[in-house]
């Protein structure tokens, strides 16, 4: 078995070619449901099709109703706020932060411009996806259906070497994105370039987004430990820089937050999940 439950949903790890772009797929249903999350940006881009009642989020630039066509969000910058009210049927893919352009092809800046559905990648072959999730009886069946869909209809595209390099990186040290470069031998505005496309970020936004969802982990798992320390341990040059690049991401500081999850507010599973 690949997909184990957690806060009453499936999540299913796959076990194929999907894996190069693709961390989980999931599937969450519930009764009647009135919440809303404040979410602080992560490093993935999600597929999301809601087969429920209301699902909304909102960004400070734009608000967008989920629908059964789903939507495709790329990396964020800022928070964002996540509703849902009614009954609850959401079924998901959390894809890796270079996803949607190793299944598709698709570019991650046109993803800043607006979310885009399902339909804006499949076309009409979205319609039969609905149908055959309508057949699915049980909830990992949904999930499994979704998941053959997707690789009998993707464009995979192959990542850069670079890129993938730079993915695993966590440091901030000076001069860490231009030695990716010099392995490489490419042009500094090359790599930018192939990077903000790929990703959606430059080189060096995508790394601080990287360590700032590294400290949140960390203050989630251990909300004893001083902020110096985990400063530190993430490669902040001093705690003013910690703050102000955390801030740049978050909307808050990191004692805001910290207090936030020893006030029990903070998802265990989805540490940058904030409950309103």
């Amino acid at each position: 078995m690949h997909y184990f439950y957690t806060m009453n949903a499936i999540v299913h790890i796959p076990q194929n070619e999907l894996r190069e772009a693709i961390d989980c797929c999931w599937y969450h249903e519930a009764g009647h449901m009135d919440q809303a999350w404040y979410s602080i940006p992560y490093l993935h881009q999600e597929l999301i099709l809601n087969l429920g009642d209301q699902f909304s989020i909102t960004t400070a630039s734009q608000a967008f109703d989920y629908g059964p066509q789903g939507g495709l969000s790329g990396l964020y910058s800022r928070p964002m706020i996540t509703s849902v009210s009614g009954q609850y049927k959401a079924l998901g893919i959390i894809l890796k932060p270079f996803g949607l352009y190793r299944l598709f092809g698709v570019h991650a800046p046109l993803l800043h411009q607006q979310l885009l559905r399902l339909d804006d990648i499949l076309g009409d072959k979205t319609q039969q996806l609905l149908l055959q999730l309508e057949d699915c009886a049980m909830p990992i069946e949904k999930i499994y259906t979704l998941e053959r869909f997707i690789l009998a209809h993707a464009r995979p595209q192959p990542i850069p070497e670079e890129i993938l390099e730079a993915g695993h990186s966590s440091s901030l040290e000076r001069g860490h994105i231009r030695s990716l470069q010099d392995n490489h031998h490419i042009s500094p505005k090359k790599y930018i370039q192939t990077f903000h496309n790929v990703v959606g970020y430059t080189p060096k936004k995508y790394v601080q987004l990287h360590i700032v969802n590294a400290a949140i982990a960390q203050i989630a798992a251990t909300p004893d430990k001083a902020l110096t320390e985990i400063a530190y341990d993430n490669g902040f040059y001093d705690q003013a820089h910690f703050i102000r690049v955390f801030r740049s991401f978050a909307g808050m500081t990191p004692m805001a937050y910290k207090k936030a999850v020893v006030a029990g507010k903070v998802n265990d599973t989805f540490p940058n999940t904030i409950r309103l």
